[in-house]
């Protein structure tokens, strides 16, 4: 499996995780966008296994790098980060893919910097690249 594709499963897993966590601490309007946020990043890690070698995976970590939650305001600079993260990994697998596989990269990308910026992160000319 390439690098690029375990990052985006370990990174979609992670997303899903972050959602748990930060759930609880938002408010009705939030908590919706949440949930159609966790939807696509469980149907996100579905694709992706699909798509890996052999059906094989990376491990699952033993933890998370997340902050702990205590309030909304934490709960969408979580969120923000993650999906940030997010993106830059999708960007940087978009790098070593080609065709179809790059194009779902991309969109994937482009769907997690939308999110990033709805959960409070500044936007950028080009998400998920430095500089």
């Amino acid at each position: 499996m390439s690098a690029g594709l375990a990052a985006a499963i370990e990174g979609e897993q992670a997303a899903v995780y972050a959602y748990g966590l930060a759930g609880p601490h938002l408010d009705e309007a939030d908590r919706s966008l949440a949930l159609g946020a966790l939807a696509a990043h469980r149907l996100r890690v579905l694709a992706l296994r699909e798509v890996a070698p052999d059906g094989l995976e990376p491990d699952a970590p033993a933890g998370y790098d997340v902050s702990p939650v205590a309030d909304a305001a934490q709960a969408r600079a979580l969120l923000a980060r993650v999906e940030a993260r997010l993106c830059a990994t999708y960007a940087d697998l978009a790098a070593e893919t080609s065709g179809v596989d790059r194009t779902q990269a991309i969109l994937s990308a482009r769907e997690c910097a939308v999110r990033s910026v709805a959960w409070g992160a500044p936007p950028e000319a080009f998400p998920g690249r430095e500089g």
